[in-house]
């Protein structure tokens, strides 16, 4: 019998641990993304910043204990922090430097500062926005008290606008349709929250002559038969996956889908399903490919994100070592299965957890005993 794994993928607050990476120094800086909320621990570094932030702050002693992030926007735009702390009073930062190039440019004074505020707090930023163009890297840098190890909670908000300065409307129409007297089937893709319309890459596949992939916000073509088991799925950076099977379209006068796609965001789930091992075994079996390459997919096109594969199997008579080892290596060949489909490995981590944490701790049938056969990809 094939065992049945539910995937679901957790979208929760990314906190950096300061153990496992030092973020207390320009080298250090983290890759960030806007419109994600981040959790950001100071180190507690004792000692003075001689130096001076790279000689910015003239005559104005800094302790070394530092936050460092940077992030490159893919549009023109406007950027505003918006955070919480404990801490009473911080220096914020914020420079324009090359991409790539971050401290030298510090160092060799060639960085623009945009932004320098002095014993400041989150509420004195709520009103701060600054222009952002693309083509640059920017680095945000948070200081508190030396010895402090209190945490920020912080989003940057990022507005892209296009060369007016109005808000930019991420659209692309594509329109294939060749004869008006024809039937015409449109898809639209749109923000669920803003109904603003997404450019996506929307793979068709129906064995008819709308199969193909296509990159629009709005797509029109002429469609001369109705379909009843159609495969629709949608991809769109900073925005989770849709995938649509057994789909029917009419090949009526004019036959229009819009697919509303959810942000990634804090406490946002996506599920995927038909993930089979054999039995007793860590042997992906063949079926699984299809979706496993979806999150592959979803990886490549969200290059800021890191993901711990967490393996559990179904409870038995007995909670041993032995179903630890068999969740962690089912774990594990997802993982091995991402590296060689050419994933950064430092994107991605793998824990069992065995039957310790059942969804259903005394399943009654077939089905809730698959739901506990699972694996949790956890983004961080």
């Amino acid at each position: 019998m094939r065992r049945f794994l539910f995937v679901s993928l957790f979208f929760i607050t990314n906190t950096l641990s300061a153990q496992k990476l030092d973020f207390s120094s320009c080298l250090g800086a983290v890759q960030i993304s806007p419109n994600m909320p981040y959790s950001l621990k100071f180190t507690g570094k004792k000692g003075v910043d001689k130096t001076n932030l790279f000689g910015y702050l003239n005559k104005t002693s800094v302790s070394k204990n530092a936050i460092w992030t940077k992030f490159e926007p893919g549009k023109n735009g406007k950027l505003q922090v918006k955070c919480k702390s404990e801490i009473d009073s911080f220096h914020m930062l914020i420079f324009k430097t090359g991409v790539g190039t971050t401290c030298l440019d510090l160092n060799t004074k060639k960085a623009e500062p945009l932004f320098i505020k002095l014993k400041t707090n989150c509420s004195q930023l709520e009103n701060v926005f600054l222009d952002i163009m693309e083509g640059n890297e920017y680095v945000i840098v948070f200081i508190a008290p030396e010895k402090n190890k209190q945490s920020v909670d912080f989003e940057l908000v990022f507005t892209p606008k296009d060369l007016k300065g109005d808000d930019f409307v991420d659209s692309l129409t594509m329109n294939l349709v060749y004869s008006q007297q024809k039937p015409i089937y449109s898809i639209h893709i749109v923000d669920d929250k803003t109904n603003k319309p997404i450019t996506a890459r929307i793979t068709i596949s129906s064995q008819s002559e709308i199969d193909g992939t296509y990159f629009a916000s709005d797509l029109f073509m002429n469609l001369t038969k109705s379909l009843k088991n159609c495969t629709i799925k949608v991809d769109a950076e900073g925005y989770n996956s849709k995938d649509y099977s057994n789909y029917k379209i009419s090949s009526v006068k004019h036959t229009s889908d819009t697919f509303r796609l959810e942000a990634l965001k804090r406490g946002s789930v996506a599920k995927l399903d038909e993930i089979y091992f054999a039995p007793g075994l860590a042997v992906i079996l063949e079926d699984s490919y299809p979706r496993l390459l979806r999150l592959r997919d979803f990886l490549v096109l969200n290059p800021q994100i890191s993901i711990e594969i967490q393996g559990h199997v179904n409870k038995d008579k007995k909670h041993g070592m032995s179903s630890v080892r068999l969740s962690k290596k089912r774990a594990m060949k997802i993982m091995d299965f991402l590296i060689d489909s050419g994933i950064d490995p430092l994107r991605l981590s793998a824990v069992g957890y065995g039957n310790s944490k059942p969804v259903y701790p005394s399943p009654k049938n077939e089905a809730e005993k698959e739901a506990n056969r699972r694996v949790e990809i956890l983004l961080k």
